[in-house]
């Protein structure tokens, strides 16, 4: 899919969704087709996005006031990794310490850059004398920190949104799923995840302008952040296999080079300075067990409650790799014998849903990966609000079970086993339901919104009043 150009008018969501469309109604009704409108997407959208990262700061002021120690970090929805790995991992004393041995830091290696980066500007700002007193005090260094590394991420959101907005074509409005996100509200202060989804979405863009080269450039950089970004060549794989796609192996050869060179361009600097420090992530990666919230900590809550036991971290591996290998099988599958060549970005959403459902871990944070595949393979508003209100539900209980193993808590205080357990099953459901919708859409294209917008954009084209109207767009 292409962008949109310029003379053409963007498809109207208040039109186009049909949960928009039934609440327009309040308000006047869906946009006609002779709107002018006043504020372009890109001003919209932006202004939604600077709203969000004001409300994601103020859900993180009870730990910007107390600190991020104790329990009442979970009662507050607060926790952060990155706070309290400035402390643990060394961060405070060195800040290089991720890159360098015998410094242990469990991210691939792009991660701990950024993570050095910004503790090394938090010592230098301490460390000014005009600074002194007056906006950080030393004792709270980890403050400071968290400031900067929350500012990065930001910056790392607005580019999102604009990235989103430009691969959705002319639908811009979808970006709007990833601007006003309550999964990105609550997860973007917990961990780095933003900047390998930044960098996914920018790979995904440059796939649809056919620029492949440059694509797998941008995956490598994903992949020097977390592993996932890697999924989008499974998918790109996929096309390439089908004779009617457009696409030849020569595309995926091609996104294949870029994505390792980049890569061997970000890691072999990391693995010649410090290889034990390099291998630290792949290392925790293989022997971890069952983490919080996924299928197989559930299946040991259950399996304790029951007074059984649980599965070994071996066990755990070899049935979490299996069960993606199958996964990505089906999609395989699913993609060769579609009626019309799927959308490379409906396989990698299924791709990382999969992956994330048989995962060893599902980390609160980790609903942000999802949130720009959604707005650009299935981009309903009553779908994305329904899942987000899931994984924010997740997000909560997580938290509050973790208070109840943390100490003695009153019961009002905490969530019990099996609260947490349902919050997990909603947030596995929706996703699955998601999954489901995306299929359906594959081997049904009539029914796949953006295949009608394309459609709505090619008729609009031919239409006689397409040469008269003007250029602003239809919100």
């Amino acid at each position: 899919m292409t962008p949109a150009p310029k003379d053409r008018f963007p498809v109207a969501a208040s039109r186009d969704d049909p949960l928009l469309r039934h609440l327009s109604d309040r308000f006047g009704g869906p946009a006609g087709r002779r709107l002018r409108p006043r504020w372009r997407p890109t001003q919209v959208l932006l202004g939604l996005a600077v709203l969000a990262i004001l409300l994601s700061a103020l859900t993180s002021q009870y730990c910007r006031i107390n600190g991020w120690g104790g329990v009442e970090v979970f009662h507050a929805g607060c926790y952060s990794d990155i706070s309290a790995l400035y402390s643990q991992r060394g961060l405070a004393e060195e800040p290089f310490s991720p890159l360098i041995a015998p410094g242990y830091f469990e991210y691939p290696v792009l991660t701990s850059v950024v993570a050095a980066l910004a503790a090394a500007l938090t010592q230098f700002l301490l460390g000014l004398e005009l600074l002194e007193g007056i906006l950080w005090e030393e004792g709270r260094a980890s403050l400071l920190y968290w400031d900067l590394s929350f500012a990065a991420a930001a910056l790392v959101w607005l580019v999102l949104v604009l990235t989103v907005m430009k691969a959705a074509g002319a639908r811009p409005w979808d970006a709007a799923i990833v601007a006003a996100s309550p999964a990105i509200i609550f997860g973007i202060g917990i961990n780095w995840d933003i900047w390998a989804v930044a960098a996914l979405a920018l790979a995904v863009l440059a796939f649809q302008r056919g620029a492949h080269l440059s694509a797998g450039l941008m995956i490598g950089v994903g992949v020097s952040f977390k592993l996932f970004p890697l999924f989008m060549l499974g998918a790109v794989l996929v096309l390439v296999l089908r004779r009617d796609s457009g696409l030849s192996m020569a595309v995926f050869l091609r996104t294949l080079l870029g994505a390792l060179a980049s890569w061997l361009v970000l890691n072999v600097p990391a693995m010649i300075l410090s290889f034990s420090s390099w291998a630290q992530f792949f290392e925790l990666s293989a022997e971890r067990g069952a983490g919080y919230s996924s299928p197989w900590h559930i299946w040991q809550v259950i399996a304790e409650r029951s007074g059984g036991t649980g599965l070994a971290a071996e066990t755990i591996s070899v049935w979490s790799f299996v069960l993606f290998a199958a996964s990505c099988a089906g999609i395989l599958v699913l993609g060769l014998l579609a009626p019309k060549p799927p959308r490379m970005v409906q396989l990698l959403f299924l791709i990382v849903a999969a992956f994330l459902l048989v995962n060893k871990v599902y980390s609160p944070q980790f609903m942000i990966w999802l949130v720009p595949l959604i707005a650009l393979a299935a981009p309903r508003i009553r779908d994305a609000l329904i899942w987000q209100g899931f994984e924010v539900l997740h997000f909560w209980a997580v938290w509050m079970y973790l208070a109840s193993l943390a100490g003695e808590q009153d019961p009002q205080h905490s969530f019990d086993s099996v609260l947490y357990v349902a919050a997990v099953l909603g947030h596995i459901g929706a996703t699955g339901y998601l999954m489901v919708q995306v299929v359906l859409d594959i081997l049904h294209p009539a029914r796949d919104p953006v295949r009608r917008s394309a459609a709505q954009v090619k008729l609009q084209d031919r239409s006689p009043e397409s040469s008269r109207a003007g250029s602003r767009p239809i919100p």
